[in-house]
């Protein structure tokens, strides 16, 4: 296996999804082609993706069960695709933020309940993932560009491969909805 590809920690999410774009999938005059695809960045930076029948109010993980193995990024099967998508942006913010440092020979792990912690928008790390996910998989700059286009919610959705209400939350954040 190569050098392993780092992604700096101290950054904003925004700005650790630019970086980790553009030293995985990006070309050499850095663009990305649409829809992003999370399973090929997983791939690049070593992770192993996963899907598998989880717990109802289990959404995914990112584990790393055994020393010296790589960590694998899992989401629900029973899940919608786009929330698949999502969860595996997701546990890639967990690892770039918390666990791309950690050890080879250590084990890790990090489950995603949808619980009222989770959904409560309080615990710094779960924020810190679901910014660097929305950032993944609909990077500013192209969003910005193809709504002053004037493309609709529905066609950047279909576009990105996300949901309408993530794409609609993207564009709120952005500051292009009012």
């Amino acid at each position: 296996m190569g050098e392993k590809i780092k992604v700096g920690t101290l950054q904003t999410p925004a700005a650790a999804a630019t970086e980790t774009l553009m030293r995985t999938i990006a070309d050499e005059k850095g663009r990305v082609s649409l829809p992003i695809d999370v399973k090929q960045v997983l791939g690049k930076l070593g992770i192993k993706v996963e899907t598998m029948f989880l717990e109802p109010d289990t959404s995914g993980l990112l584990v790393k069960d055994k020393a010296n193995e790589p960590f694998k990024a899992v989401s629900n099967i029973e899940n919608h695709p786009h929330r698949r998508r999502f969860t595996y942006a997701h546990e890639l913010g967990h690892y770039i933020h918390s666990y791309q440092d950690l050890p080879d020979n250590e084990k890790a792990g990090k489950v995603e309940k949808r619980d009222e912690l989770a959904s409560s928008g309080t615990d710094p790390d779960e924020i810190w993932a679901n910014k660097f996910a929305a950032a993944l998989l609909m990077p500013a700059s192209i969003v910005r560009n193809y709504w002053a286009q004037g493309m609709s919610i529905p066609a950047m959705s279909a576009l990105f491969d996300v949901s309408g209400e993530a794409m609609t939350n993207r564009l709120s954040t952005l500051g292009l909805l009012r």
